[in-house]
């Protein structure tokens, strides 16, 4: 990697430190270990079904990412993924097989077969609003979930669904609980105006649940 490519990307990891995300903790962020990264892609490694292709590092500004990958299989099929962290990319694993199918089993006596995401990494500032910091999906560090689709044919969205019928309230309550036993911040419908259709997951400085 080029010297250039290194100066960017240490700039960005400084950067990154004070993005601005909520915190309810009021810890300073932890540098990453150097072994992090391949302790995460060990990890990812060792979980069957997941399948990634890793990506080269990426430098855009104040914006991009390393050690990220594509996801190409999780088991369940989520559309509007581009690169993640690996951190986000085991999370995301985990909520959906964990949390979100087994929610989904016991409030509707359906599997989710297919999660549309809103997307995840995205140059830009913190819900897109100008002067703001760099959001976390600037790193590729966050991923927005939008709905769910189950083996019956029905599709639960969070925007319809948050304060809908009571059984979906139930399962995105569940799911929302979920992420935030994985993810270090979680925003949906009750954290702001800006989430008033997505869940908002990503592996920032926390914790922070809303």
């Amino acid at each position: 990697m080029s010297g250039r490519v290194l100066s960017a990307l240490s700039l960005l990891a400084v950067a990154a430190c004070s993005d601005g995300s909520p915190s309810v903790s009021g810890r300073e962020p932890v540098p990453q270990q150097p072994q992090s990264a391949a302790a995460c892609f060990a990890r990812l490694d060792r979980i069957q079904g997941l399948k990634y292709r890793r990506l080269d590092p990426h430098v855009e500004g104040q914006c991009g990412y390393e050690n990220a990958v594509l996801l190409l299989d999780i088991g369940v099929p989520v559309a509007g993924l581009k690169a993640v962290s690996c951190p986000v990319a085991e999370s995301l694993y985990r909520w959906v097989h964990e949390g979100v199918r087994p929610a989904a089993r016991d409030h509707f006596g359906s599997d989710v077969v297919r999660i549309q995401s809103y997307g995840t990494y995205a140059c830009r500032t913190r819900n897109s609003q100008p002067g703001a910091r760099l959001s976390e999906h600037a790193r590729a560090n966050a991923v927005d979930i939008a709905s769910f689709t189950l083996a019956n044919g029905r599709t639960v969205a969070v925007k319809s669904g948050w304060r809908g019928p009571g059984d979906e309230q139930s399962f995105l309550r569940a799911a929302h609980r979920a992420g935030c036993a994985r993810f270090n911040i979680v925003i949906g419908p009750d954290g702001d105006a800006f989430h008033q259709d997505h869940f908002h997951l990503d592996m920032g400085r926390g914790p922070y649940c809303r």
